[in-house]
């Protein structure tokens, strides 16, 4: 009976966590700008498929600690599919809420805006290399 419920009460929330997810990269309109930018809009139903295959897999493998032994090329490969993919996610949301030109007017800096968007990439990546080589 404590299993039951503890199953139920898991996979609720799952869906209410999926649901969440799904409603903001649908605000975000991730997949239809991915098309947009790279003209692929043929294959949108790829698209989607992967996103919802590898967020599957990712869930699946965390719950049950599935582990692989894949090479350092296949885990520098990976790691960069979902750096850009978080790349991506960060971009758009900062898109929809206008963060860099509410910067731009706020901080009076019309000029500087790619110089301040390169340091804040090369931010990101040196700490995520800290991060994963240093302190873990």
């Amino acid at each position: 009976m404590k299993l039951t419920f503890i199953a139920i009460l898991g996979f609720s929330e799952g869906i209410v966590v999926g649901s969440g997810i799904v409603a903001l990269l649908t605000l975000l309109d991730i997949i239809p700008r991915l098309c947009q930018i790279t003209k692929t809009y043929n294959y949108i139903g790829r698209y989607e498929y992967m996103l919802i295959s590898g967020a599957f897999a990712g869930s699946l493998c965390s719950l049950t600690n599935i582990r692989f032994n894949f090479g350092i090329i296949y885990v520098i490969l990976f790691g960069s599919f979902y750096g850009i993919f978080i790349g991506m996610l960060a971009s758009a949301l900062a898109e929809a809420v206008d963060v860099i030109p509410v910067m731009q007017r706020r901080l009076n800096i019309q000029g500087m805006i790619k110089y301040i968007i390169i340091i804040l990439l090369i931010g990101k990546t040196v700490g995520s290399i800290v991060n994963w080589t240093i302190l873990k």
